[in-house]
């Protein structure tokens, strides 16, 4: 109890230590934030998004179509992100790393 206490009154003294997850979009416009998802490099990225597609593609899966038609945008929808999936370019994800770290060495090389 009195851990919880010591929490809610750093909270409240201090509420920027706690807040670290968005961050404002900029100084003009106000109620826009960022969050910051990190990734170790492209193919992760792709890899990432691909987990996402698939997991909204199981989600999808479970609805079933009766005679009516009823539940055909899902089947539109499953389709979507099938044809999305077979688009991300995983593959040449390993190529952008390397020309990623690439550049970045290159350009650490021009700051010396």
């Amino acid at each position: 109890m009195e851990e919880d206490k010591a929490k809610l009154s750093g909270l409240i003294s201090n509420p920027q230590d706690y807040f670290t997850l968005l961050e404002p979009a900029s100084a003009t416009r106000k109620n826009i934030y960022n969050v910051q998802v990190d990734f170790t490099g492209y193919s992760d990225l792709f890899c990432t998004i691909m987990d996402l597609l698939k997991a909204a593609m199981l989600a999808l899966d479970g609805i079933e179509l009766d005679d009516s038609g009823r539940g055909s945008a899902e089947k539109y929808v499953h389709t979507l992100l099938r044809i999305t999936e077979k688009l991300i370019p995983l593959e040449e994800g390993d190529l952008l790393d390397i020309l990623h770290q690439q550049y970045l060495h290159e350009k650490e090389e021009s700051k010396a």
